[in-house]
Parts: structure tokens; C-alpha cells; sequence
């Protein structure tokens, strides 16, 4: 029975060297800062509009609430 490994009789070493430049190469493709003012401004956005969203979907829930109890 012969077997071979997939990665042949690599050295650990060289295997990970690969893996290094492919995960460099994404870190350095990527943007350190937002490339917009909507990206920066995005977490303020989403954090002022959390309140109303829970009150939005409490209002929702007391009229389904309301009209299941309604008797004819």
C-alpha cells in the first residue's frame, strides 16, 4: 500500500510560507481607515436607531396582542 501525503514531503515550514502570504496579502489589501464618511458614521447610525427599532416591534407585538383577545 502506498500512500502519499497531499502535501508531498514539504517541510512544515514551506508549507506555512504560503499560508503567510496569502493571509498577508489580504491584511495588506485592506483598508486600516473607512473609505467613506458613511462607513465611520455607520456604528452612531445603527446605535441611535436600536431604541426606536425596540419600540417599533413592542407597538407591533401589543397589536397582535390586541387583536388575538377580540372576541365577536
Amino acid at each position: 500500500m502506498n500512500t502519499r501525503h497531499p502535501l508531498g514531503d514539504t517541510p512544515i515550514g514551506q508549507q506555512l510560507l504560503a499560508h503567510y502570504a496569502r493571509r498577508d496579502a489580504v491584511r495588506h489589501a485592506t483598508p486600516l481607515f473607512p473609505s467613506s464618511w458613511a462607513e465611520c458614521l455607520a456604528p452612531f447610525r445603527n446605535a441611535r436607531l436600536q431604541p426606536l427599532r425596540a419600540a417599533a416591534s413592542a407597538v407591533r407585538a401589543q397589536k397582535r396582542d390586541d387583536t388575538v383577545c377580540q372576541a365577536g
